[in-house]
């Protein structure tokens, strides 16, 4: 019987779904949308993110609730430049780049008049499809890739590597020709706000920090040659190699708390690559049940460094990957830490329901497998999942989501002092101490309307954390941020903002970011006084913009 062909829907949820497994940008993936589907690049976007016009409306409406989108409105400006359509407005363009993560300018077409432009470049790379770039952009050439390849002996030395030579050789021959597109592609991007010199000489530059990465230092010589018998051929592959694998994951996410996402998401990537590569050679039926499970591990940590890089729909494919591959593992305690995680995610892009459906499922599997750290830990994404709803519907403390996050938090209490050091979803939750907990609660506390609690929670939290998590000491400084502007305390409001900015210096998390500008748009009221003009100066310091975004 032939196959059934798919409806346009699942080519697209299969298309986009293929295409981020691949690394490519939203730009590329609305791009080829254009292309393929014929839609013009504001429906492409959104098409691309496989959001529905709801799901757009929701997110616009979550962050920015003092000027509401709705649903009619968002069509007519998809619709436009026909007749049925009205033109967006440049702030609504502004807004919906903010959620499908791009530019402003890449949600608008028109013809290309830079022909007309006597000192522009005349030189152009054809390409089509997903490879192809806004008309006028000058993409790195072959021979640009090549002459680097040619002079990265001389460059690695430079930078101190040894053993430069025994890198360039085989490294040209090596480039097939879709690496070698995926690599043009993503220095494309790049190419927008550098110059070619100076980008040849950051790739140069990371090139030679990673040849001399120190993740595997920690890796006697015996180890590391396991691994590299292992990459070249998986039927090697045995527990020992499986073990220094998942040594190495541990270690990359410990580095993650310090140093934030963008500082360890290569090396995750090819973590991933590699026991993916292994999976189909393994014939031990065990052997493959923890190789699956570290696998859903690492697609779980992808997830949560693309949440912290502000790419809420690239980390939602990839909780989705890592729980599909927990439940094939029949690993209870996995599914149930990636669902925590994913309610965590649903609660801060604006789907708080969505939260709580996420966090009674790792309740369920966190009773499963006879975890109370996880237990507790579904308890507290629940708890944050409930405070998300009473402050999107504006729910009254009465109402039964109010008694509902107040439960949630006693029962992660409760199961967080039953975990003893034995617990066996302590592996997973190991930063889940009662401190993060506390810490939960000064959010709640602020969505409940209570600043004087959240205040006291926030600082006793923080007292407890000492210098560890730079992330969530930024954010136990966001929360007294947002509880003095509560209290319309202002000079103690942007001082505890300062403190937050400061702290993006050591772990740039794009997350942490975002509700600092958010912080700030709440102190606008303000914006003439003192404290507040001192604070704009102290955030242009730190490199950070004032604009609106949900906090």
């Amino acid at each position: 019987m032939p196959q059934k062909s798919r409806s346009l829907k699942q080519q697209m949820d299969v298309l986009t779904a293929e295409l981020r497994g691949r690394g490519f940008s939203w730009r590329e993936i609305a791009a080829d949308y254009q292309v393929r589907f014929k839609l013009n690049p504001l429906r492409a976007f959104r098409e691309a993110h496989r959001y529905t016009q709801a799901k757009v409306v929701r997110l616009w409406n979550a962050r920015w609730p003092e000027d509401t989108l709705s649903e009619r409105k968002l069509g007519a400006w998809e619709a436009w430049p026909s007749i049925t359509g009205n033109e967006p407005p440049l702030a609504g363009l502004e807004r919906l780049a903010h959620i499908y993560q791009c530019r402003a300018g890449d949600l608008v077409g028109g013809d290309d008049h830079g022909h007309a432009d006597q000192h522009g470049s005349t030189q152009h790379t054809p390409v089509s499809g997903a490879d192809r770039q806004p008309a006028g952009r000058r993409s790195l050439s072959p021979s640009d890739v090549a002459s680097f390849l040619d002079g990265l002996p001389t460059d690695l030395a430079a930078a101190g590597v040894a053993d430069a030579h025994d890198l360039r050789a085989p490294a040209t021959a090596r480039l097939r020709e879709q690496e070698f597109g995926y690599l043009v592609s993503a220095l494309t991007q790049w190419a927008d706000v550098m110059k070619r010199r100076d980008l040849l000489g950051v790739i140069a530059a990371a090139a030679a920090a990673a040849h001399a990465s120190p993740l595997l230092a920690h890796l006697g010589e015996e180890e590391l040659q396991r691994l590299a018998l292992t990459a070249k051929a998986p039927s090697r592959v045995d527990a020992t190699a499986v073990d220094h694998v998942a040594a190495i994951l541990r270690h990359v996410i410990r580095q993650e708390d310090i140093l934030g996402p963008q500082a360890v998401m290569e090396t995750v990537l090819a973590q991933q690559g590699l026991v993916q590569r292994l999976l189909p050679a393994t014939a031990n039926e065990g052997l493959r049940q923890r190789l699956m499970t570290l696998f859903a591990d690492t697609s779980r940590f992808m997830g949560w460094l693309l949440f912290n890089s502000g790419d809420f729909a690239g980390a939602d494919y990839y909780y989705g990957q890592a729980l599909r591959a927990a439940h094939e593992a029949d690993d209870d305690l996995m599914s149930s830490y990636v669902l925590a995680q994913r309610s965590h995610l649903a609660t801060w892009t604006g789907d708080p329901r969505q939260g709580v459906e996420h966090a009674l499922g790792a309740l369920v599997w966190a009773q499963r497998g006879g975890s109370n750290i996880l237990v507790a830990y579904a308890q507290d994404v629940g708890a944050r999942a409930y405070a998300g709803v009473l402050r999107r519907e504006r729910a009254r403390a009465q109402g039964k989501d109010y008694v509902r996050c107040r439960t949630a938090m006693t029962a992660a209490r409760a199961g967080l002092a039953a975990s003893g050091p034995d617990d066996p979803g302590r592996a997973l939750a190991y930063f889940f101490e009662p401190n993060m907990l506390t810490l939960t609660s000064a959010l709640c506390q602020l969505d409940m309307g209570e600043p004087d609690q959240a205040i006291a929670d926030a600082r006793a939290a923080m007292a407890a954390m000492g210098g560890q998590f730079p992330r969530n000491r930024a954010f136990g400084h966001l929360y007294l941020s947002r509880a003095y502007t509560q209290k319309r305390e202002i000079a103690e409001a942007c001082a505890e903002l300062v403190q937050v900015a400061r702290l993006t210096g050591r772990n740039r998390s794009q997350r942490v970011v975002t509700v600092v500008t958010g912080a700030r748009q709440a102190l606008s009221p303000w914006n003439r006084t003192g404290a507040v003009v001192a604070l704009d100066e102290q955030l242009r310091s730190y490199g950070l913009g004032t604009g609106r975004s949900r906090t």
